[in-house]
């Protein structure tokens, strides 16, 4: 297994609110919302109460693991909001990959989980957004719900109840294929084909991370943007690894190679 980060806190915004962490086996993108720095600080709590979740929890099936572990990470970023007044109205987005044995996909908000196999692009999430139910239900095209003035609005994420729904997949994998987890950043503003060509054509990791950030602050940057990538050897197993996280600011390239 192969793999690498990047996170970028694009051209318009000043602070990143996007925390993510990579580690061989964990892959986790969490995009934060709020004032105050409240994203910033939701984003990056809900990776470490979800990681203190899993790794004190190895027994549990891998599918119940993530579901428990980010209902924990939930309400931490929710204890954490009524605390602190400048906090309230805090959240993030949760999507997480884990390599155990198999791929098992967890998700919740419009951060997005592709896979993309011999050189064609597959979303493996649903947006839980505003426009993305639109779409769903006819009144707007694909097109339109990207230029929608709500298309920021979202319907679930973690710290906006106690009660949450998580989407949860064992996801089918072949050797070769790559896994890309996004903010939307990225899928707010470039098109899945573009991401798509970018992935079938830059063999490096790196360079096709840094490939994908600069794709979206050429077209302005508007948002955060944080991709994870990795690409599945000949085999599909949980490998132990060294944690890799980064929370604010401009961000550096994170790259790890697992055999």
């Amino acid at each position: 297994m192969r793999y690498a980060a990047l996170s970028d806190p694009g051209r318009v915004r000043e602070n990143n609110e996007d925390s993510y962490h990579a580690d061989g086996r964990l892959f986790i993108v969490a995009d934060g919302m709020g004032g105050h720095r409240g994203g910033e600080v939701a984003s990056a709590m809900a990776i470490e109460s979800f990681l203190a979740f899993e790794r004190g929890n190895k027994g549990l099936p891998p599918l119940r693991r993530l579901r428990d572990g980010i209902a924990t990470a939930n309400q931490a970023v929710l204890k954490k909001a009524g605390g602190s007044p400048e906090l309230e109205g805090m959240g993030t987005t949760f999507t997480a990959v884990l390599v155990e044995g198999g791929v098992y996909l967890g998700h919740v908000g419009d951060s997005r989980a592709y896979i993309c196999r011999e050189g064609a692009l597959r979303l493996m999430t649903r947006d839980h957004s505003l426009v993305e139910r639109m779409v769903r239900e006819g009144f707007l095209t694909p097109r339109e719900a990207r230029l929608h003035p709500q298309r920021n609005v979202i319907l679930r994420a973690l710290g906006i109840a106690k009660g949450l729904e998580v989407d949860l997949d064992e996801v089918e994998v072949r050797p070769g294929d790559r896994l890309l987890l996004c903010s939307d950043g990225l899928s707010g503003c470039v098109e899945d084909a573009e991401i798509e060509a970018v992935l079938s054509a830059v063999a490096d990791l790196e360079g096709c991370c840094r490939a994908l950030v600069e794709a979206a602050n050429a077209r302005g940057g508007p948002d955060n943007i944080t991709v994870v990538l990795v690409e599945l050897g000949e085999e599909v197993e949980g490998v132990g690894g060294r944690h890799a996280a980064a929370k604010g600011g401009r961000r550096g390239i994170l790259s790890r190679w697992r055999a």
